[in-house]
Formats: structure tokens, C-alpha cells, sequence
């Protein structure tokens, strides 16, 4: 990756965190947590962030060493096999394009609530009929998809900006207006909102975090931009960092004013949540600030869902890149487009299997869940590889490295299976559309890919020998001496055939007994040698 080709400092880079991760998550989730738990909603995303930053940690030190595009595919494949790092690069391939659908189905659905509420309000009628059906809601999902996928091809930073700062700041206003509204409240009324803090107990609090831990999902789309990041060693840390304590001061003041603002005396956060846990956030807006609240909640759902959607979109299209650049994919969704500088093919391929997705899939819920299992699941993976990598790379470190080491990766990827585990326990469905896809790719794999990606991962630890230490191996190189004088030719072609530093060479001398030689009689020669 030349240095012309990175173009995305770390106002850009945290802006596709921002993008991803802040908005959409809480306002569909932080109903299902409050029904689940209550006010220690707020204890549950906090924990997740705790999980989330120790992830966001492993990556980061990953993304330092390796500053590459792919992400946590191209993490495996340098401490993995050919064939699990298409494993894990397809799922996170996957898991991308799912969650691309939700976005684009729940920016079209609260852009229909948008206008429709403005017809209404413009003409004193309700709005027309299809602008409420489903086709129109999938049609819309669909256009919106296409239009971030041309613009995607035209400019490669991924561009949204003025969406994550308009955003932030409708954000920024709902939890302002809810702190004047709680400051100007008894304190009795507030410490009564927050009773009983735990509705569920502590089984309660990690089923909240088992559901809610998606919403915090985004900081990693960074690693897999990470061949266009400038400073790629100083500005991913850093920007997985800000991008999601950005998310965290959002989110927890957020939670706090829904409860201790947003809920009418004499009901309960759970009472309400349970009641319309999809409009939660509207309705707590709207009850302290009115139809102003609302109309904040909907402005900042339209902003949330679409930023969230192209930068999904931006990410999933440099994995697939990658993994087209190591032959497990079509070559041509490799190519560069030498006008814009963007993956063109990539993103025409990722952007059509929303499309259709959006189209066929029967249950976007579980596949919702798959999407958030996957992540779970490579999230735990990306820590291991941490851990391995680290261990491997005692020569050349990676620049950015994680304290406490090795209590990150172990504790994180612990938590991320647990969570991994609970959801798929919770919804089997998305165990086998995980399990599905998998088998999809492995039989495309082995039946189109797996040749020339064999062949091009053998040419790689040809050209930098260290993959071979970070797959844990250290190539041998026996050399056998039958005539001394011979011996210091022989060592120095091995020195040159073996990968420096990381090879080892082990010389073997050979003796040639004379032929009237008798071991039995004389065994003198082989207690000398065995000495």
C-alpha cells in the first residue's frame, strides 16, 4: 500500500466507528435491555463497553503490526492456514452484508415515519397507502443501498461526515434537554425512577448484555480499512479508542435520562419498554420534551441507520477485496479503479448481495442474530490471534502493544464466547445460518478457490519468511556431511536456503564403515560416536 493510496486520517477513521457503532444499536436495543433488566440497562452497556474496548485493544495491536485492509480475515491469515482464514473472512464477510440489511431496512422504515408524519402534517390526512407497504419499504431499503454503493465507487475516504456530526449533535441535545429536565426534578422522583435498580437480577443484567452487545459493534470496521489509514500504527488505536468511548458518552447519559426523564410517574423503565420496547427512546423523549423530543429521536434514527449502513457497506467491500487479492474470492473484485482509487467490483458485488438479501431473506431477525453471532465469535478469534501473535513476533513486534498483556486477549476473548455462546443459545436459528453459510463457502472454496489461494499464500511466506514464525513453524534444513571437506560449502547453501532468522539448520555427519568391518567385534566405533 503506497502512501498516496492512504487517505484516511484519524478524523476519518474515527468516523467510521462513529458511523457504525453510534445511533443504531441503542435505538433498536435499549428497549429489549430495559425489559430485560430494567434501569441496570445501564450497567449492561457500560460492561459491554468494558468487553468492547478490551477488543478494540487486540485488534488495534493486530491492525499496528499487520496495517492492512481485511481486518480480522487478514489477522488470521497470518497466524492461521489458508483455509481458516477463509473461514473467518467469509463469516466476517457475511456477518457485514447482514448487518448492511438492517440498516438499510431500518433507514427506510424511519424515513417512512418521517415523511409520513410530515404528510400528515402538511395535509391533515394520513399519507397515502403505499407509502406503508412492504414492497415500498423494500424498494426504498434497496435504492438506498445502490446510491451509497455508486457514491462509495466514486470517492474512496467513505465519505459521511456531515451525517455523524449532525447526528452526534441530535444526540447531544436529547441528552442535554433530558439532564435540565432531571436537575429540575426532586431527587426523590429520580431515585424513584431507578428502583429496583436490578428488575431481573444478576441473570438478568448478562441476558441484557448477551442481546445488547451488537449495538457496540463498529469500532472493528476500522482494522478493515486499514490499508487506506495514514500513521496506521498511531491512528487505529486511536481511533477505535475515541470511536467508541464517543459511543459510551452517548449512550450511557442517554440511558440515564430515558429512565429518570423519559418515564411517566407511576411507571416503571421495564413497564414502558415492555409496552413498545421498539419506540422506547421516542416515547422517553416525548414525554419531557414533547413532539419536539420525538421528531429529535426520528431525525437522529434517519442520520444513525444511514451512516451506519455506508460504512458497513465501505467495510465489507475492502474484506472482500482482500480476500480477492489472496485468490479466495474472483480476482476481479481485486482490482482497483486506477481513476478512483476504489475497489469497484468489490462494492458492486457486496452492494447486490444486500440487495438481495433484503429481497429473499424469509427471517431478518435471526439472521440479525447470526450477523451478531459471527461478530461475537471473530471477536474472540481476533484475541487469540492477538495472543499468538504476540508470542510469535518477539523479533519485530507490533508497534502498538497492549498493557497487561496476556490478561487483555484472555479476559476479552473469555467474555466474547461466553456472550458468543448465550446467543446462540438463545437463538438457535442463528447457529445454523451461521453454520449454513460456512458450508456455502467451504464447498465454493475447495471447488473454485482453494488452488490458486494455496498457491498464492506459499508465495507469500516466500517473499516475507516471518509468516512462517507467526504460524508457529521454523523450517529445518538438514545437511547431511559424508566428506568434511565438503562441510562448510554444504552449511553455507543451507544458511542460503533456510529463511533468515527464524530457520534453523541441523547437520548430520555421514560415516561409511569399511566393508570388513564387524560391530559385534568391534564396537569401539559406534560407543565413540553415541558419546
Amino acid at each position: 500500500m503506497t502512501s498516496h493510496s492512504r487517505h484516511i486520517g484519524l478524523f476519518g477513521a474515527t468516523g467510521i466507528g462513529v458511523g457504525a457503532i453510534v445511533g443504531g444499536g441503542i435505538l433498536a436495543l435499549a428497549g429489549t435491555a430495559f425489559a430485560t433488566t430494567g434501569p441496570a440497562a445501564m450497567l449492561a452497556f457500560a460492561l459491554n463497553g468494558v468487553i468492547a474496548l478490551l477488543t478494540a485493544l487486540s485488534l488495534a495491536e493486530m491492525a499496528s503490526k499487520f496495517p492492512e485492509s481485511g481486518g480480522t480475515y487478514t489477522f488470521a491469515k497470518k497466524a492461521l492456514s489458508v483455509e481458516a482464514a477463509f473461514a473467518v473472512g467469509w463469516v466476517v464477510w457475511f456477518a457485514s452484508i447482514v448487518a448492511s440489511v438492517l440498516y438499510a431496512i431500518g433507514f427506510a422504515h424511519f424515513a417512512i415515519i418521517m415523511v409520513g408524519d410530515l404528510w400528515q402534517a402538511y395535509d391533515g390526512d394520513g399519507a397515502a397507502d403505499w407509502l406503508h407497504a412492504g414492497w415500498f419499504k423494500t424498494a426504498a431499503a434497496i435504492v438506498t443501498t445502490l446510491f451509497l454503493a455508486f457514491s462509495l465507487t466514486r470517492k474512496s475516504s467513505g465519505g459521511g461526515h456531515w451525517v455523524n456530526v449532525a447526528k452526534v449533535a441530535v444526540f447531544a441535545l436529547l441528552i442535554l434537554s433530558g439532564l435540565v429536565v432531571v436537575a429540575r426534578q426532586g431527587t426523590i422522583q429520580t431515585t424513584t425512577s431507578l428502583t429496583p435498580f436490578f428488575t431481573a437480577g444478576f441473570g438478568g443484567l448478562v441476558q441484557a448484555m448477551g442481546y445488547t452487545f451488537i449495538a457496540l459493534q463498529g469500532f472493528d470496521l476500522i482494522a478493515a480499512v486499514g490499508g487506506e489509514v495514514r500513521q496506521p500504527a498511531k491512528t487505529i488505536p486511536r481511533a477505535m479508542v475515541l470511536s467508541l468511548l464517543t459511543a459510551l458518552a452517548i449512550y450511557l447519559p442517554l440511558l440515564f435520562v430515558i429512565t429518570t426523564a423519559g418515564t411517566p410517574p407511576g411507571q416503571t423503565i421495564s413497564e414502558l419498554a415492555n409496552a413498545n420496547p421498539e419506540g422506547i427512546v421516542a416515547t422517553a423523549a416525548e414525554s419531557y420534551l414533547g413532539p419536539t423530543g420525538y421528531w429529535f429521536v426520528i431525525v437522529a434514527a434517519v442520520l444513525s441507520m444511514f451512516s451506519a449502513l455506508q460504512a458497513n457497506l465501505f467495510a465489507a467491500s475492502r474484506i472482500a477485496q482482500a480476500m480477492a487479492s489472496d485468490r479466495a474470492l474472483p480476482p476481479i473484485m481485486s482490482v482497483i479503479s486506477a481513476h478512483r482509487g476504489t475497489p469497484v467490483m468489490a462494492i458492486v458485488v457486496t452492494a447486490a448481495l444486500v440487495s438481495v438479501i433484503t429481497l429473499v431473506l424469509p427471517d431478518v431477525g435471526a439472521a440479525g442474530a447470526a450477523s451478531s453471532l459471527i461478530f461475537l465469535v471473530t471477536f474472540a478469534i481476533s484475541h487469540l490471534l492477538t495472543f499468538l501473535i504476540r508470542r510469535r513476533s518477539r523479533r519485530h513486534p507490533p508497534p502498538f502493544r497492549t498493557l497487561w498483556f496476556p490478561m487483555i486477549p484472555v479476559v476479552g476473548g473469555l467474555a466474547c464466547m461466553g456472550l458468543a455462546i448465550f446467543q446462540g443459545i438463545v437463538v438457535p436459528a442463528a447457529g445454523l445460518i451461521t453454520v449454513g453459510w460456512l458450508a456455502i463457502g467451504g464447498i465454493l472454496f475447495l471447488s473454485l478457490f482453494a488452488q490458486r489461494a494455496r498457491v498464492m499464500d506459499v508465495s507469500s511466506i516466500a517473499i516475507d519468511p516471518e509468516l512462517a514464525t507467526l504460524r508457529g513453524r521454523t523450517p529445518l534444513v538438514l545437511v547431511p556431511i559424508a566428506n568434511p571437506n565438503n562441510a562448510e560449502a554444504m552449511i553455507s547453501l543451507a544458511d542460503a536456503l533456510v529463511p533468515a532468522e527464524i530457520g534453523r539448520v541441523l547437520t548430520q555427519t555421514i560415516v561409511v564403515p569399511p566393508a570388513d568391518w564387524d560391530s559385534s567385534t568391534d564396537p569401539t566405533p559406534i560407543q565413540r560416536s553415541q558419546a
